[in-house]
């Protein structure tokens, strides 16, 4: 059997985003037949090793990468204190990945969280076959949008420029670029940034979001046109995540159309500004916010909605996309970055980032169309469906074991899925 040593700073079962991504790696390619080696961050110890105890994943053994707690201190301090205590992690970790070799002899390194480029990795230290990625952090928020993010536009421009400066800086990013064996991005943008330190070497390209099977209804949701339109907004309230430019939008649209927004998010620094921005934009009759709600709730207002909205500024490659078209949902969002790229015109409308007026106009104008097309929309959700079917976790983490790492290996590895 194989053995794959996995870098996952973020890695926690039952969880979302990064943390999420490195425990779906972990747990399924230890499921395909490969002995995996997983280092992470000490914080979600208790929880992983409550799950390992089941004897559910015998292929899997975790190493909890201890820092000094000084360190500890910069994890949730500011940006700055973040990517510091990652980077001090990373060659922690580092030292521990060498240790565990000598003992293990791995076949190959494998980093996953975080996923941001310049971030990078210091595995291809080890010198095994390595691959890097799905990585993003190429996206930059356009600036013409900056007043979206109030006070907090001061954070997103310290964000571009440590994001920058870490190129130049950080051996984790420019070694781990020009020397992967297999680098995977999960984005156009971030494809043009890797292209410059890796001009003649292959570039992968595997979206860095998925789907549970158990996430997936198993037959697309049938809809049937009522009188209103009901929109769905769903995520936390972060400045990038442009809540505003969504109920900007929703002020311009034809008052005669019945149509209800619901936004269920109740988390993020923007929380105090949503009563704000209903107010100014006159659509306290259009809102229903329902704040932050469970996991079930979250999928029953995905069942129960028309058509999913999605204005982020930023974004690598936006969850709540595949997760909205698993549940049948045509789409509205930007023709921006991750989101430009999942969504499709079979799948929803995108509307092209220029100024701030034709964009709130292009939106609104998107909603009318949406409540005059009802069959159209009907069937963009039937293919966003279809969409859906090709992200599971399962099969795109079954496409690196046999097209990135199989190559590596030597070998094809034996299928084992339970």
């Amino acid at each position: 059997m194989k053995k794959v040593l996995l870098s996952a700073y973020a890695c926690l079962p039952n969880h979302g985003s990064e943390e999420g991504t490195g425990w779906t790696y972990a747990t399924t390619l230890s499921m395909n037949g490969l002995e995996v080696h997983c280092l992470t961050k000490k914080d979600g110890k208790s929880s992983i090793e409550a799950i390992l105890t089941s004897g559910q994943y015998p292929n899997l053994t975790f190493h909890y990468v201890i820092v000094p707690d000084w360190v500890d201190k910069f994890c949730h301090s500011n940006l700055i204190g973040m990517y510091f205590h990652y980077i001090y992690w990373q060659w922690s970790a580092l030292k521990v990945a060498r240790r565990l070799n000598k003992i293990h002899n791995f076949d190959l390194v494998h980093h996953v969280t975080y996923g941001s480029i310049q971030l990078g990795s210091f595995m291809y230290k080890l010198r095994k076959p390595f691959v890097f990625g799905p990585v993003g952090g190429g996206q930059h928020a356009p600036k013409a949008f900056k007043r979206y993010f109030g006070a907090y536009w001061s954070r997103e421009w310290m964000r571009d420029w440590v994001s920058t400066f870490l190129q130049y800086i950080n051996p984790g990013f420019y070694r781990s670029v020009a020397t992967a064996d297999r680098l995977v991005v999960t984005n156009a943008d971030t494809y043009k940034l890797a292209r410059k330190l890796r001009p003649s070497l292959p570039i992968d390209r595997i979206w860095d979001a998925g789907l549970s099977p158990s996430f997936l209804p198993p037959r697309p949701i049938e809809r049937y046109p009522g009188n209103t339109l009901k929109l769905l907004w769903t995520g936390r309230l972060l400045p990038r995540k442009a809540l505003e430019l969504t109920i900007q939008a929703l002020g311009q649209v034809d008052p005669t159309i019945p149509i209800m927004l619901t936004i269920v998010g109740g988390k993020g620094e923007m929380v105090d500004q949503v009563p704000e921005y209903i107010q100014r934009y006159g659509v306290q009759n259009r809102i229903h916010w329902v704040g932050h709600v469970s996991y079930q709730e979250v999928k029953d207002y995905y069942e129960h909605s028309d058509v999913f909205f999605f204005t982020s500024l930023r974004d690598s490659c936006p969850h709540q996309l595949l997760e909205a078209m698993a549940y049948s949902l045509p789409i509205v969002t930007l023709n921006l970055h991750g989101q430009a790229e999942l969504v499709s015109d079979e799948t929803g409308l995108r509307v092209s980032v220029t100024n701030e007026n034709q964009v709130v106009s292009d939106l609104a104008q998107a909603i009318e169309w949406m409540y005059t097309h009802p069959d159209e929309r009907l069937k963009m959700g039937q293919a966003g469906y279809a969409f859906s079917q090709s992200q599971i976790w399962e099969t795109k983490i079954r496409r690196f074991i046999d097209e990135l790492y199989s190559p590596l290996l030597g070998e094809n590895v034996t299928v084992s899925i339970r």
